[in-house]
C-alpha cells in the first residue's frame, strides 16, 4: 500500500489525502469541489504522513506563521543587548569624557618659575633651576585629583569597551536569528 500524505487544499484548506502516484495530476477536492493540481512527487515526500501532527496552515510568503522558538528568543535577545548595552557603552563613554586630563597651563607654570628665578640670588639661581625642573613639574602631573581623574576614566572607559562588546553579541544575535532556517 502507498504512503499518504495530508496536502492542504488552497481554496478551503481542508486536508486532501495524496499518494505519490498522484503527482502533478488533476484532482477534485473533496469538500469545496475546486479543482486542483497536486504538487510534484518531492513537494508530496515533504509533507507529513496522514494521521501524524496537522498540517500548519501556511501564510501567503510560503513560510508558517509559527516561527521557530530559538529563532525567536534569539531575535528578541540580541535586540535588547544591542539596544540596551550600546546605550549603555555611550553613556558610559560619555561619562568617561567628563573625567578629563588635567590640562596644565605651561605658560602660567613657566610664569611661576620665572618669578622664582628672578627672586632669587645669583647664587643660588643654579640650583633653583635644576629643582625647578626636577620637582616641580613633576608635582604638577602627579596631583592626587589628576590621578583619580585618570584612574576613574580609565576604569568607565573599560566598562564602555564591554558594553559595546556585549551590543556586538547583541549584534551577532540578531544576525544568527536572521540566518537561522526554521
Amino acid at each position: 500500500m502507498a504512503a499518504r500524505y495530508a496536502y492542504e487544499c488552497p481554496q478551503c484548506h481542508s486536508t486532501i489525502e495524496l499518494s505519490t502516484t498522484q503527482a502533478g495530476q488533476e484532482l477534485k477536492c473533496q469538500s469545496c469541489s475546486a479543482e486542483i493540481t497536486a504538487p510534484k512527487l518531492g513537494v508530496i515526500k515533504s509533507l507529513p504522513p496522514v494521521g501524524s501532527a496537522p498540517i500548519k496552515t501556511a501564510s501567503k510568503g510560503g513560510t508558517s506563521k509559527a516561527g521557530s522558538p530559538l529563532r525567536s528568543w534569539l531575535f528578541a535577545g540580541g535586540l535588547l543587548l544591542a539596544v540596551v548595552a550600546g546605550i549603555a557603552g555611550a553613556a558610559a563613554q560619555y561619562r568617561a569624557n567628563q573625567f578629563y586630563v588635567k590640562e596644565v597651563d605651561i605658560e602660567e607654570v613657566i610664569e611661576r618659575e620665572n618669578e622664582k628665578i628672578d627672586q632669587a640670588l645669583e647664587s643660588e639661581i643654579y640650583a633653583l633651576v635644576a629643582s625647578s625642573t626636577d620637582e616641580s613639574f613633576r608635582l604638577e602631573y602627579s596631583e592626587a585629583a589628576y590621578r583619580t581623574a585618570s584612574i576613574k576614566r580609565g576604569i568607565i572607559q573599560n566598562v564602555a569597551w564591554a558594553a559595546f562588546g556585549v551590543a556586538g553579541i547583541g549584534c551577532l544575535m540578531l544576525l544568527s536569528s536572521l540566518l537561522l532556517k526554521n
